[in-house]
């Protein structure tokens, strides 16, 4: 399955590791990956108007995934978001959800459910 460039995931984890799995497993379901770092990273070069959807790391140096996320809500883009975090509480999951983001998830999270949003995101 090919996707148009409108149909881009974004994956932002600032683990290489973690980053490159979800980008590889999303590739392998034939879906076009970009991979940032950073929220920084990712405020600084994404083309938003090419993305599906974002799938957001949350614990990461310098700016969390829900402040990158308001950071976009401020600006006036929503794009569908999964949150991922090793440390899931209900002050994380009441935030998210003021913010719009669709789907929180534990780490380790279920490849099913990564791929179960992706696939109603971006098609």
């Amino acid at each position: 399955m090919i996707m148009d460039t409108a149909s881009i995931v974004a994956v932002i984890d600032d683990d290489a590791d973690v980053g490159d799995v979800i980008g590889g497993l999303l590739e392998t379901m034939g879906y076009q990956v970009e991979t940032y770092r950073s929220g920084m990273d990712f405020l600084s070069g994404a083309r938003l108007a090419t993305l599906a959807c974002l799938v957001v790391d949350q614990n990461m140096p310098k700016m969390t995934g829900l402040e990158m996320i308001e950071t976009l809500s401020t600006r006036g883009v929503s794009i569908p978001a999964l949150l991922i975090t090793g440390n899931q509480d209900a002050e994380i999951e009441r935030k998210a959800n003021s913010l719009g983001v669709m789907t929180v998830l534990e780490k380790p999270m279920s490849h099913h459910e990564l791929l179960r949003f992706v696939s109603l995101s971006a098609g």
